[in-house]
Parts: structure tokens; sequence; C-alpha cells
């Protein structure tokens, strides 16, 4: 390892098969007026495609546990990782965005949020880091949605199941609404993706140096 880090990448839901279809039942935008929509796993994959690559740049050890169309299991997901974690310093990062009504209509919520395990763990420190950068990369372009509880942090705490069980160090990224049409629209561009990836290598990086 070049990294005193191993990244496990997870891209959230499925992605398109040989024939080209969506895998994933939902987890979709509405309809764009050419008759086009965000498919939230196929943008998930693009992500961490564009992040693993950005890290085998930086000299950084990455894997991605999702490597293939399939939208397989949260059980199988977390399954992998601690196994590909075993014996070693792993981080697990999750890639979504999120969602709001009935996937058929747009909506108006928007923004980006990261998710750690509930209680104060190792994670909300690593999540502090990728919350800073993605406030240095995206400003005050885009709604950022914190946790509102008492205990200081800004990420959002859940009982996620891939942020439950696995066994390093978790987070989970909502990285923009797919329901809300002008940020999917800003989400399925090149520019959105460089951001999010900028923003995770420069906070892994931060890590890196403080570990």
């Amino acid at each position: 390892m070049t990294s005193k880090y191993l990244y496990l990448l997870d891209p959230g839901h499925g992605g398109l098969d040989e024939d080209n279809n969506y895998v994933t039942p939902g987890k979709r935008s509405p309809l764009f007026e050419d008759g086009s929509c965000l498919y939230e796993g196929v943008n998930n994959r693009e992500i961490v495609k564009l992040l693993q690559n950005a890290l085998e740049d930086a000299n950084i050890d990455s894997v991605n546990i999702v490597d293939s169309y399939r939208d397989i299991s949260l059980n199988e997901r977390v399954r992998r990782a601690n196994e590909l974690g075993r014996g070693l310093k792993c981080i697990y990062i999750s890639i979504h965005s999120d969602a709001f009504g009935n996937g058929k209509q747009w909506t108006s919520p928007s923004g980006i949020s990261v998710y750690t395990s509930v209680g104060q763990t190792k994670s909300d420190e690593f999540a502090d880091y990728v919350i800073q950068e993605l406030q240095c990369n995206f400003e005050n372009t885009v709604k950022w949605r914190f946790d509102k509880s008492s205990d200081g942090d800004k990420d959002k705490e859940a009982h996620f199941y891939v942020l439950r069980k696995t066994l390093m160090p978790a987070i989970l990224c909502e990285l923009g609404f797919h329901t809300n049409k002008e940020e999917a629209k800003a989400m399925l561009t090149k520019k959105w993706k460089l951001k999010v990836v900028k923003s995770i290598v420069d906070a892994i990086k931060i890590w890196e140096l403080k570990k």
C-alpha cells in the first residue's frame, strides 16, 4: 500500500446492464423535456470511477467494492467491505444522491449532506474533513443540509445499514437531490462531479496527514 488507509468506495444502487437497461427500480429523476433522466446508480458509478482515478493519481489506495452494473444487497456490500478491510486500516465511502416525493414530479428540496452512524466515532472526524472540503468547492452554490442536534458536528446521523455494520469508519454522501430539476441538471455535469471528487480527495489527503 502507498497510503496509510485503504479507501473502500461504494457506488449506491445499480447501473446499466448489457442492454442499457437501468437495473434498480426507482432511484431516478423525473423525466427531462427530452425524455432523459438521471439514474442515481449510474451517476454514483461515474463519480466513483472519477474518484478512483483521482486517488490513483495521488498514490492513494482504493477499491471499488461494486465494480459492475449489478445492484448487490446492502448485506453483500458490507460483507465485501469488511472482508477487504480485514487486518487493514480502511475508510468506507458510500456515494449517493438524495430524493424527495414520489419520483414522478420535480420537487423543490435540494442540497448536500454527509451521514455517519449514530454517536461519536472516528467516522465523525473523517466526515468533518469531507464536509469542510465540499464547502470549499461548492461554497454557496448549494444548500447545506447539516445536522441540527446539539453534538456540534455538521454530519447527519442515521441508522443506515452500511454505516452500522461496517467495521471501519464509514460515511454516506448524499450529493444533491436528483428530484430537483435544476440540481439534477448540475449533477449530470462533469463540473459537478469533479467538484465532488476534488472535495473527497482533498479530505482524504488531510486525513492521511493527520494519521
